[in-house]
């Protein structure tokens, strides 16, 4: 599954080395995730898309990041509720998030309960960039509050989640514990995101 040594892809400084790099070691272990979740988004009330990310968009820079989304729609994800799996060069990263791009954003997240979020894990963050790696802080309930106090912002957004550092003994597992590590995070983040999608 996922090891440290993933993170090297991000070694490579030129898009068709760093592009290939993502293809050949990670896409793979995405798709993998991919199955490994099924049954978990199963539990939900509707069917769910998966969306290995192609950076089709980069003709220069190589891309800083790279994730599989998780949506109610084939089409896309972006202007939609969703899950993200994904890794920068120093983290791998599990995120619910609603971007600015999402449809009637500032509606859809005030009508969330607080209190349904904030009965996520301890370890677990907020954020509000979903460009910034390191914009996460702990999931409390004045940090949430201080999120959510942004969202009347037009480039506002909101993430909750879980970071997990390089060298973070999450790499060490074998296979089948960190499928469960993620499918139990995965998990946790399913009655927020139930509530999202209902909406």
């Amino acid at each position: 599954m996922y090891h440290d040594q993933d993170f090297h892809v991000f070694d490579d400084p030129t898009l068709p080395g760093r592009l290939g790099k993502i293809r050949q070691y990670l896409d793979p272990k995405f798709a993998a995730t991919v199955a490994d979740l099924a049954p978990v988004f199963a539990r939900l009330s509707m069917p769910i898309y998966d969306h290995i990310s192609q950076h089709r968009r980069r003709s220069k820079n190589p891309p800083p990041d790279t994730w599989v989304a998780f949506s109610t729609s084939k089409r896309g994800y972006k202007m939609l509720p969703h899950i993200e799996i994904g890794f920068w060069d120093d983290r791998f990263f599990i995120w619910l998030a609603v971007l600015q791009e999402a449809k009637d954003r500032q509606a859809l997240l005030s009508s969330l309960k607080e209190e349904l979020v904030l009965q996520l894990p301890a370890d677990f963050e907020c954020g509000g960039d979903h460009t910034d790696k390191a914009c996460g802080v702990p999931l409390n309930r004045k940090n949430y509050r201080a999120l959510m106090a942004t969202q009347t912002q037009r480039h506002a957004e909101w993430q909750v989640g879980r970071n997990f550092l390089r060298g973070d003994s999450f790499f060490t597992l074998d296979a089948a514990a960190q499928v469960k590590v993620i499918q139990d995070h995965v998990s946790a983040l399913l009655p927020v995101y139930d509530q999202l999608i209902r909406l």
